[in-house]
């Protein structure tokens, strides 16, 4: 039926960030959230809750909370591994370091196809467009910060059309993408459309 939500497998995501990183070994309780790093914020939590300018187009993953309930930071080079299998459709060079893009075998009832992007990445060596991510396909680690923004990983999750070339201007343009808040995407739940 037009409009309703459809599955996707749990995601294996956050469990992956934790284990490869070695959180776990700092009693993972939790990721934290400052204002402006979740979907749809205004607020530029690198510049002290100053405005954006624009929506937030996806989740800035940083922080996370220890069960003893320090606050740690994930470093540069922490490894990040993909949301669910797919294949990397592009690999760009732009004004977030350098973004992969993941398209997924899941698509809506328009046709538009589910992809991740990771921002604020440096690829996995010989990662390119066409290589297949398994299910713990290892898109590359953190990189450093840059400008006033500290190392952090930037995920946006889209409804893409097909054609045309795929990067940031293709995901701000309403026509060719549906932009989705990644957080509840984690747990295999697609909103509706």
């Amino acid at each position: 039926m037009a409009g309703e939500p459809f599955a996707l497998d749990p995601s294996r995501f956050s469990e992956l960030l934790v284990r490869w990183n070695g959180l776990d070994g700092e009693g993972f309780a939790g990721w934290e959230f400052l204002p402006g790093m979740r979907f749809g914020e205004r607020a530029a939590w690198w510049r002290g809750g100053a405005d954006r300018g624009c929506a937030h187009e996806g989740l800035d993953i940083r922080s996370f909370r220890t069960a003893a309930g320090r606050t740690l930071n994930l470093e540069p080079g922490a490894r990040v591994p993909a949301l669910w299998p797919g294949r990397v459709a592009a690999v760009v060079d732009d004004f977030l370091g350098c973004s992969v893009f993941v398209a997924h075998e899941v698509a809506d009832d328009a046709g538009r196809r589910l992809h991740s992007v990771f921002g604020h990445v440096v690829p996995a060596a010989g990662l390119a467009p066409g290589d297949a991510l398994g299910e713990e396909g290892r898109v590359g680690v953190i990189a450093p910060g840059r400008g006033a923004a500290p190392a952090h990983l930037h995920l946006t999750v889209a409804l893409v059309a097909p054609g045309g070339r795929l990067d940031w201007a293709a995901l701000g343009d309403p026509a060719r993408a549906l932009l989705l808040d990644p957080l509840p995407l984690l747990y295999g739940t697609m909103p509706r459309t």
